[in-house]
């Protein structure tokens, strides 16, 4: 009889300030990956739309500060816009891009990481009130990745974005 292992990890819903909260909490467990990749003194707006013409959508703003996520909310549109930038995409491409994380146990495909979507304003789209903000995404991008990358640690379940 072939037993089956269980998944245990935590079970955290996508998208949900939850989701990022856990991230922020993998990355401080996670302090000296943070050091090797160097500190990050941003706040991001990470936009989840639900894909449709009205464009509902959920925000949430993670504030890292040297090596930790140390705060994580939703907020409504006019607080995400005040964020240093934002990286927006829909559900499905968020969904497209944690699923390869946790395919490639963290490590995603290379046309699944946040630089690749991002690389030519679609499907993800970098959001930034001026050049010097929108370069902070680029200075920390691959702490940011990294950020994402570390929920193949839990499993995530997903719901629509309202």
């Amino acid at each position: 009889m072939n037993a089956v292992a269980e998944d245990t990890r935590k079970v955290v819903p996508f998208p949900s300030a939850a989701w990022f909260a856990e991230l922020g909490d993998l990355m401080k467990a996670n302090r000296a990956r943070q050091e090797h990749l160097g500190y990050i003194d941003c706040s991001v707006a990470f936009t989840v739309t639900d894909g449709s013409a009205d464009g509902l959508a959920r925000h949430f703003r993670v504030v890292f500060e040297e090596f930790e996520a140390v705060d994580v909310a939703e907020v409504d549109a006019a607080a995400a816009a005040a964020a240093d930038f934002g990286l927006a995409a829909s559900g499905a491409t968020w969904r497209a891009m944690i699923d390869s994380i946790a395919a490639g146990d963290g490590r995603p495909a290379l046309t699944q990481t946040l630089n690749y979507l991002s690389h030519m304003g679609t499907p993800l789209t970098l959001v930034a009130a001026d050049p010097l903000k929108s370069d902070l995404y680029y200075r920390y991008n691959q702490s940011l990745q990294e950020f994402v990358n570390a929920s193949c640690a839990f499993h995530t379940v997903y719901s629509s974005a309202r």
